[in-house]
């Protein structure tokens, strides 16, 4: 296994849009739940553990996952991405490396692109390295933002965005990797959303910055791979676009 790497998976979302009838990573795409797609790839990284982050109708994935070396923590209450990540912080205290971080609900990331991305992160020595993609229609994407020497210095989301931000089209895939005292040591700034009261993961990113830590981005020139499976109309689109892979 490589002893640099740990991999945690959010997949505690209830999936509102699709229905909720059963666990939003379990639903199935090409016959297989979209946490497999997503599992398969990460396998070939060979990481030094698996964790999934469970919540709603866990029991329902866990079952699903009987015989797969995969740890778990559990995110009773939704209360965002970056509190889903604090509930793996006992799973990885005596562990010393880096953290990818992926959604489960975003299975089509390729092990091209996430070994681009964990090769990058280690050789630049970086605190976080966010996987981008350039979008035509960047409109519901968390965006970019740079400094003026061109260093990220947060992203910000569609709802906090100024009409300037939002012509940012450089937008946040929703795939990280993270030094991993950088990122709990962040995390535990983090401030409730103000809207929502949740705790989002993207805030680190900030708080990072601010504390003058190495943060660059690694962009792919796939955007379908980033694609997210929110609605009907997304599954339909994942069936589509695994038949065109399948004829390539």
């Amino acid at each position: 296994m490589d002893n640099k790497l740990a991999v945690l998976i959010l997949a505690a979302g209830k999936g509102k849009r699709l229905g909720g009838q059963s666990q939003k990573v379990m639903r199935m795409i090409g016959g297989k739940p979209l946490i497999i797609h997503l599992l398969e790839k990460i396998e070939v990284l060979n990481p030094h553990k698996v964790i999934l982050i469970v919540g709603y109708k866990k029991d329902e994935v866990l079952q699903y996952m009987k015989g797969r070396d995969v740890e778990y923590a559990t995110q009773d209450i939704p209360m965002g991405t970056g509190h889903a990540v604090m509930q793996a912080a006992g799973l990885l205290k005596d562990y010393d490396g880096d953290v990818l971080i992926l959604c489960g609900d975003v299975p089509f990331i390729t092990v091209n692109t996430l070994k681009k991305l964990v090769n990058s992160h280690h050789r630049d020595g970086n605190s976080a390295t966010i996987l981008t993609f350039i979008a035509h229609n960047p409109f519901g994407y968390g965006r970019i933002k740079r400094n003026g020497s061109g260093s990220v210095e947060s992203i910000v989301e569609e709802v906090n965005a100024t009409c300037e931000e939002r012509k940012i089209n450089e937008v946040n895939a929703g795939v990280y990797v993270f030094d991993r005292k950088d990122l709990f040591s962040a995390l535990e700034e983090v401030k409730p959303d103000s809207v929502k009261g949740e705790y989002y993961l993207t805030d680190a990113v900030e708080i990072m910055s601010v504390c003058n830590k190495r943060i660059e981005t690694c962009t792919t020139d796939r955007p379908d791979e980033c694609m997210g499976i929110n609605t009907i109309e997304d599954l339909k689109r994942a069936e589509d676009f695994l038949m065109k892979e399948k004829t390539q």
